[in-house]
């Protein structure tokens, strides 16, 4: 009696180990996703915020891994043929809203507010090219007087 007592909360344990989410699994699809140019240019946009924001080594390294996990984001809308210019716009934006949100995590909050300041400059978001047509729809001063 005292053994299946005992093998069965063996087995309730080992039920209760495994399903329980499990904190690494979102980290490991954007591990796979990040390739080797997202690293560089990880490391290259982390270099650019580094004389401004001073950060110490781990704190860099987490940054640069926030940044990377980002690109690869960026990255897949960048390259989704099914999103209009406009979409994917708009999909940048909210994508660089949020790594900011989360960059509140990694830096102090004096570091915080200079990355905010500075991130249009070293982060720009590619605004969409306007529609060929859009001149058409502009009334042409000179040729409305009569």
């Amino acid at each position: 009696m005292r053994s299946v007592a005992l093998s069965i909360s063996k087995v309730l344990l080992c039920f209760i180990c495994f399903s329980a989410p499990f904190p690494g699994k979102a980290q490991t699809f954007y591990a796979l996703k990040i390739d080797r140019n997202i690293r560089f240019k990880a490391a290259d946009i982390t270099a650019e915020y580094q004389p401004r924001l001073v950060m110490g080594t781990d704190q860099a390294l987490e940054f640069q891994s926030t940044v990377a996990r980002f690109l690869v984001k960026k990255k897949a809308v960048l390259e989704d043929p099914g999103l209009s210019d406009m979409a994917k716009y708009q999909l940048l934006k909210r994508i660089s809203s949020r790594e900011t949100a989360e960059m509140a995590d990694v830096l102090e909050s004096y570091r915080w507010q200079e990355y905010i300041r500075i991130k249009p400059e070293i982060q720009p978001i590619p605004r969409p090219a306007l529609p060929n047509n859009i001149e058409d729809a502009i009334a042409n001063v000179d040729s409305t007087k009569q």
